[in-house]
């Protein structure tokens, strides 16, 4: 078990860094693109990982906190979006009668639709079977 403890600790320092380098910032770098890190960090796995952990730790401290805002740090900032406005309430275009408004129109014409249906599948014949019954008695 001892044997394996340090080449996990190894992988995981190398993972560490390649994760971080691809979600920094570009101005984490100190002046040396991303791509760049990336290779160094697989060509030089133990050495460029520990070159970006400093460098770019090194860069954040001097560029200082990001600024804090928003709740838990701040007041709470105000929504941005508009308040909820009810069609019936607020819209004048809102049809007078409701067999003028289309959806209004469109459900009763489901419902006939539904009803007619329902009713020829009443009406129609049910099959007989050899002794006169039908299929459903």
């Amino acid at each position: 078990m001892l044997r394996v403890l340090p080449m996990l600790a190894y992988l995981a320092l190398v993972v560490y860094a390649l994760v971080d380098v691809v979600q920094s910032d570009e101005e984490d770098g100190g002046g040396i693109q991303k791509g760049f890190w990336i290779l160094i960090v697989l060509l030089l796995p133990f050495a460029g990982s520990i070159a970006w952990l400093v460098v770019s730790r090194r860069v954040r401290a001097n560029r200082g906190p990001a600024p804090r805002t928003g709740y838990p740090a701040g007041p709470v900032p105000p929504a941005q979006y508009p308040g909820r406005r009810r069609t019936w309430e607020t819209d004048e275009t809102a049809a007078a009668e409701p067999d003028d408004d289309p959806e209004m129109r469109w459900l009763l014409e489901q419902a006939r639709l539904k009803h007619e249906r329902e009713q020829a599948a009443r009406d129609a014949p049910r099959p007989v079977d050899d002794e006169g019954r039908t299929a459903a008695g």
